[in-house]
């Protein structure tokens, strides 16, 4: 069955314009099966599974698919396992996508944080292809076929260094995956491991990088799918990411970018922005150059209720039709503040004030943050010198 696939290329090349004798449904079928790699695996240098390229979670697709240095949720098992690390409550997410003539794609993901143990997590994913038209060597129908491809998947990671005061950490994270892909009767298995690094400087570095993140990672690097007598590689990537997370006018603001080196095509780049609006509700946009669907402009939006955030995505799929994503995300509790970052807030805001000469507020920052941590290792001292200053500067 592989060979009269493989030997069907010809009779169904990707172009739409070049295939009217067919139906919309095997035309449609047979390129997302170019994706996951079952139906053109023949070529020297192409790979298979490449349904793991197709990317995870309407906030990542909407933002050009540059996760790689933010992986701030539940997705990053997918995305960068390290930031799983960074979770501070426990996250499920589930997300609905669907592509053309009923084609569709489930994930399911969940991630329990463990203070001084790390992060767990576990995912799952299944791409439908449904049934469609096959046809042999010599280009005879030979009726409906399925094909299908599934991942389960089980992460971990764990911050390596952390300077909790100063809110810099570095963590490190591994999935190792089990995939399936199933084409008719013929079932081929692999295994595969990705891996991930993602450092958050803090305020070690100075204010000029608070809000920063820079990531990198390897995916699918593990054994070949065999069919037949043939085995494929699976669709290796190395891939690096920088975010910046903060403000403007009261809103919060992220900013994502993507480099990614492929093992079967050209380097890939994304780019994204998220802005959220009215503390609730979320607007994306990002561009990716990833060529295979549509022109890699993407959109999405999403709203945060409570505990629970619904997210949706929509990009092009050129002549194929229009792709849509659909994912909600449940937190199962508000993030905690950690007062020592809250009092070093307190303190860098009382540097601030003090080399201003605005010996007052500098009085009123230092005490908060002592307030806040009683052992702060500076903040006495420097409410000592502002102490000291503030008298010099008042007339007798």
């Amino acid at each position: 069955m592989m060979y009269s696939l493989q030997a069907s290329e010809n009779k169904f090349p990707h172009s739409p314009s070049k295939c009217r004798g067919t139906s919309m449904k095997t035309l449609c079928a047979l390129f997302v099966l170019s994706l996951s790699g079952s139906a053109f695996a023949g070529d020297a240098g192409t790979t298979s599974a490449n349904f793991l390229k197709l990317g995870i979670g309407p906030r990542a697709i909407a933002m050009g698919e540059a996760q790689t240095g933010l992986a701030d949720d539940v997705y990053a098992t997918y995305w960068n396992p390290a930031g799983l690390a960074q979770l501070q409550t426990q996250e499920a997410g589930f997300v609905h996508t669907e592509y053309f003539q009923n084609i569709s794609e489930e994930y399911a993901a969940y991630a329990h944080p463990h203070i001084g143990k790390g992060t767990l997590a576990g995912s799952f994913t299944y791409l439908n292809i449904g049934k469609f038209a096959a046809y042999d060597a010599g280009g005879q129908p030979m009726g409906n076929v399925g094909a299908s491809d599934t991942s389960v998947a089980l992460s971990y990671a764990l911050p390596l260094l952390v300077e909790t005061r100063l809110d810099s950490v570095l963590s490190v994270g591994v999935t190792g995956k089990w995939i399936q892909e199933h084409l008719d009767t013929i079932t081929a298995k692999a295994y595969a491991l990705d891996g991930g690094l993602l450092f958050v400087p803090g305020k070690r570095w100075g204010e000029l990088f608070q809000g920063w993140r820079v990531g990198a990672g390897i995916r699918n690097l593990g054994t070949a799918l065999k069919f037949d007598d043939e085995s494929f590689t699976l669709p290796r990537s190395l891939n690096l990411g920088l975010s910046y997370t903060g403000s403007l006018v009261g809103e919060a603001v992220t900013l994502s970018m993507d480099a990614q080196q492929p093992n079967d095509g050209d380097r890939v780049y994304g780019i994204g922005l998220e802005v959220w609006a009215l503390k609730n509700v979320a607007l994306r946009g990002g561009y990716t150059s990833r060529g295979n669907i549509g022109n890699g402009v993407r959109a999405g939006a999403g709203i945060r209720l409570n505990l629970l955030e619904l997210d949706y995505a929509f990009a092009t799929g050129g002549d194929f039709g229009n792709i849509h994503r659909i994912g909600v995300t449940f937190r199962f509790g508000r993030p905690s503040t950690n007062p020592l970052v809250m009092a070093e807030d307190w303190y860098v805001r009382g540097l601030r004030d003090y080399k201003k000469g605005r010996y007052t507020d500098a009085l009123v920052d230092f005490n908060k943050a002592l307030e806040v941590d009683p052992n702060h290792p500076q903040a006495y001292d420097m409410m000592k010198q502002t102490y000291e200053k503030l008298k010099t500067t008042i007339p007798e």
